[in-house]
């Protein structure tokens, strides 16, 4: 019967969880650990025993295409393009952060990477039926895209506009700007969908 889990340090490895595949011993006879191929776990992976074929982390300013004077809200001009060319859709995690969540270029905290769009209106009606609208479009967050060969990640910090009108005169406009983030992925040879 095979020996398939070991819970602590085999020999020149880290401390961690290993669990071998059916049939194979999790270490040899001298403590030392089977080669990743026959681990079905592997705790240094962090998702089990998939195979990392790329990984890396960069930095995205803020986005110029802001909201004061943006048309069209689905579009960033800050992203990065990372090229795999697997020739499918592999499995893929994007992390992100502010960049003033970054300190000496370790995140202290990160967030997954969506696409979040808010438009919220707020109207107030004041004397003789005149109405004033009050509305604030925002944009933030990151979002990517993978394909058969590459990965795209794009900034959406884009930041928050406020408009405000008095019947459908445009009365005031300010904005608060967009941010500027840090990004991690990971792209496994495996695929995704």
């Amino acid at each position: 019967m095979a020996k398939r889990i070991i819970l602590g340090k085999p020999a020149g490895e880290d401390y961690g969880l290993y669990v071998s595949k059916t049939g194979a011993d999790v270490v040899n006879a001298s403590n030392v650990l089977t080669s990743s191929t026959n681990l079905m776990f592997d705790s240094r992976v962090g998702v089990g025993a998939l195979d990392l074929k790329y990984h890396g982390q960069g930095l995205l300013g803020v986005p110029g295409n802001n909201l004061a004077t943006a048309t069209d809200l689905d579009t960033s001009d800050t992203f990065a393009t990372i090229t795999h060319s697997l020739g499918f859709v592999p499995f893929v995690i994007v992390q992100w952060c502010l960049q003033s969540d970054l300190s000496s270029g370790v995140a202290t905290k990160m967030y997954q990477a969506t696409a979040d769009f808010n438009t919220d209106s707020t109207r107030f009606f004041g004397g003789g039926g005149q109405s004033t609208t009050s509305q604030r479009l925002a944009r933030a967050g990151v979002s990517y895209t993978v394909n058969s060969s590459t990965l795209i990640i794009r900034n959406n910090m884009i930041g928050e506009l406020f408009i405000s009108k008095s019947g459908s005169s445009e009365t005031g406009r300010s904005y608060v700007g967009g941010e500027g983030i840090a990004y991690a992925f990971l792209i496994f040879d495996l695929e995704g969908g």
